[in-house]
């Protein structure tokens, strides 16, 4: 069977922008406007088990505001967070675990913007 690569990206982000209220985007057009979530990178790993072949693969999120504080970076992560065990639909393999793994949200050193970041934990089988 094929790689799932381009299937899950397809549909995480569909996933992604079906939970947030804000857009989401997978290369950032000029003069985007805040708040917004970008896909930045993913890692994938092999985990072959009794002669399937699994992947353990992780989706880089990062979060976008200006609004005051952080509040608004920390309620896209929520909404984000509904992800969990939510099965994907793809059109090659099979999406077989959904979950937030890790989040972080820092102030950048303009003082005027937020960002958080959401690492999703993806197995799929092919």
């Amino acid at each position: 069977m094929a790689s799932p690569n381009k299937a899950l990206h397809k549909a995480v982000l569909a996933a992604i922008d079906s939970l947030v209220t804000c857009e989401v985007y997978d290369a950032l057009p000029q003069n985007a406007a805040y708040p917004y979530v970008l896909i930045d990178t993913d890692t994938v790993g092999n985990e072959d088990y009794t002669n399937r072949r699994m992947e353990r693969r992780f989706i880089y999120l990062s979060i976008w505001s200006r609004e005051y504080g952080s509040a608004e970076v920390r309620g896209i992560i929520d909404q984000i967070d509904a992800i969990n065990e939510t099965p994907l639909t793809l059109d090659v393999g099979l999406s077989a675990s959904v979950r937030v793994e890790r989040t972080h949200v820092n102030r950048e050193p303009d003082n005027l913007t937020y960002m958080g970041s959401v690492t999703l934990r993806i197995f799929t089988d092919h």
